[in-house]
């Protein structure tokens, strides 16, 4: 299981926050969080949030830290082949 891919998101109605995306198993998981103290709250990624986790995890692939399959995931989109 690799580790989570994550960045920092300026929003006009919420602020900073901070985005993760989760890996478990075949599941991509995008979660998010408006505040130091606040919790993670899932939430459903727009076109733009997925063109980032595919640039993000381009760059952990070729440093090796995520593999193939993750890899083969994301350009998926999150639905399995």
């Amino acid at each position: 299981m690799p580790r989570q891919i994550g960045w920092i998101e300026r929003d006009e109605e919420l602020g900073k926050l901070k985005i993760e995306v989760r890996f478990f198993g075949d599941q991509i998981t995008f979660v998010r969080q408006a505040g130091r103290f606040e919790p993670f709250n899932e939430f459903k990624p727009t076109k733009e949030h997925w063109d980032k986790l595919e640039e993000l995890g381009k760059n952990k692939f070729q440093r090796g830290k995520l593999t193939g399959r993750y890899m083969k995931l994301i350009e998926a989109r999150g639905i399995k082949r």
